[in-house]
């Protein structure tokens, strides 16, 4: 049997500024940030630099009774724990960043530890262990550039879809584009992404529960209409199963075919990065030709949006 323990929730008072110290301070990667209608709440996951085991969730106080626990969630212990492959290196940069640290650096048996604050006062150890101290190899410094560059891109190409999908109308949403509506369009867009973009002859994958035969199929009519709220509750599930799969990926896999496949990983998602951006070109063409607006997408250099923002140009 095989289980991993995936998230620790850490419980805060602001989304946006626990993004900022955890990435800023930090550096960790923002793995995840994607709003739930349903429970009008975020699902932001943040993760180590360089990291591929258990993450962190950053769950915002929504009840009364759960504020006290802000900062305060072991009691006055030290709560989490921060594994480094180069103690000085991380000390130092914390300092700089003006992180307080509660307790200085100790060489202890295990290893050298020191302790300090988070934004809210969570108190964690930072900890470089000794060489064949047990927990040593979990923390492995992986030289895994390629994989954290295609993961940051993947990040924001699934902002510009989900972007893309909010920018289609009410009105356009069944309109016929090639005598296909514009979900369909949407959907098999996002159909190919979940079946191509990991591993397309993977035995265990499973259609979702709205999809029906052909209902992807560009080139046959279905008789079946998606929702706008099925197709984003497909869109966070697939980006869900994307990100964790990313955040495992190693550098050295990128070139391994993939289990049963004819296709090496990296080949897979070059050409899920061809395919999902040449049909949501052609939905932004629909938008922008019955609008008249353009709708917005990253580029290279702009940040992801937080909180409020346009969705187009």
């Amino acid at each position: 049997m095989t289980q991993a323990l995936v998230h620790i929730a850490l419980v805060v008072r602001d989304y946006n500024e626990a993004i900022e110290f955890y990435t800023k301070k930090l550096h960790f990667a923002l793995i995840e940030d994607t709003y739930q209608p349903e429970q009008d709440k975020r699902w932001v996951v943040v993760s180590p630099p360089g990291a591929y085991g258990t993450t962190v969730l950053l769950a915002k106080a929504s009840k009364q009774e759960q504020e006290p626990f802000i900062g305060n969630q072991a009691g006055g212990r030290v709560f989490l724990f921060l594994g480094t492959d180069d103690f000085n290196r991380d000390y130092d940069e914390m300092k700089k960043l003006g992180i307080t640290f509660i307790r200085e650096p100790k060489t202890q048996e295990y290893g050298i530890v020191a302790v300090f604050e988070d934004l809210y006062g969570n108190l964690w150890d930072l900890v470089q262990f000794s060489e064949g101290h047990p927990m040593a190899y979990r923390v492995i410094k992986k030289e895994n550039a390629l994989t954290e560059m295609i993961a940051e891109q993947t990040n924001r190409a699934l902002w510009e879809v989900k972007n893309v999908i909010d920018c289609v109308t009410d009105e356009l949403w069944n309109k016929e584009y090639c005598k296909m509506p514009c979900w369909k369009h949407i959907y098999h867009m996002l159909h190919s992404l979940d079946l191509w973009f990991i591993n397309p002859r993977d035995k265990e994958y499973t259609e979702p529960e709205i999809h029906e035969k052909d209902l992807n199929n560009l080139d046959a009519v279905s008789v079946k209409r998606l929702t706008r709220e099925e197709i984003n509750d497909y869109f966070y599930e697939i980006s869900r199963k994307i990100t964790y799969y990313l955040l495992k990926l190693t550098d050295d896999e990128l070139t391994d075919k993939a289990m049963g496949c004819e296709y090496s990983r990296l080949t897979l998602i070059l050409a899920q990065f061809r395919h999902l951006h040449t049909h949501m070109g052609m939905v932004m063409g629909f938008i922008t030709a019955d609008t008249g607006l353009w709708p917005r997408v990253l580029g290279l250099e702009n940040a992801v949006p937080k909180g409020g923002y346009s969705k187009y140009f």
